[in-house]
């Protein structure tokens, strides 16, 4: 996503070391897609979901809109998860070089680069993509776990990052908590989503959910 890079090398390297193959998806919404399918094509056994920008985006009109299925075919097919609401806090908008639209200048903001401007979303916004991750991980009904790095959801958002707000932070991950699957896991931990524990953590209990689940690799 441009916001979890360094987080994403490690965990690849981390699987490496493991022994897993990885196909890695840009969370751009045709990413998204394209993952999706595959899981529902069989070629995908397991999904270290790092990023759910796309899910913010569909719901405010964003580039990375990932479409409907979007968290739902992995759940509705029992594959282990490892799920992180990476990049949630703010939307990726295209604009015209250096302007931002007035849908979004009472917001924090950034930009990307020239044309897309990432705007952080307040606390109700926050709250609002919440209820929809929760909405579409009904269909999860065990092998996942949801990771909460309650110190910033990417690079933006983390202590001394441009969308920094804990407070709406908290709101969302309150909300999150209180909206998702019963059968799902949840672990809270005082990191960001770019540590390197946080991230090794993730890696950890993917590859005891697929051990679990298959066999060592």
């Amino acid at each position: 996503l441009g916001v979890l890079t360094s987080g994403s090398q490690l965990a690849l390297e981390l699987f490496a070391a493991r022994g897993y193959e990885v196909l890695v998806f840009h969370a751009v919404g045709s990413g998204g897609r394209a993952m999706e399918q595959m899981l529902r094509q069989g070629i995908l056994g397991a999904v270290f979901d790092y990023a759910m920008g796309e899910v913010t985006d569909e719901l405010f009109g964003g580039l990375r809109a990932g479409g409907k299925e979007r968290l739902t075919v992995a759940g509705s097919l029992g594959l282990p998860q490892v799920l992180c609401p990476g990049g949630v806090e703010h939307v990726g908008v295209l604009v015209s070089p250096n302007t931002v639209p007035e849908r979004w200048r009472d917001h924090a903001h950034v930009f990307h680069n020239p044309v897309v401007l990432a705007p952080r979303l307040n606390a109700e916004e926050m709250r609002q993509v919440a209820r929809e991750i929760g909405r579409r991980l009904q269909t999860t009904r065990g092998n996942a776990v949801l990771m909460l790095p309650k110190d910033g959801t990417g690079r933006y958002a983390m202590p001394g990052g441009p969308l920094r707000d804990p407070a709406g932070d908290a709101a969302f991950f309150a909300e999150l908590q209180a909206v998702v699957p019963k059968t799902i896991t949840v672990v809270e931990r005082p990191l960001h989503a770019e540590d390197p524990a946080f991230v090794r953590e993730c890696v950890d209990r993917m590859v005891a959910l697929i051990e679990q689940r298959v066999g060592p690799a």
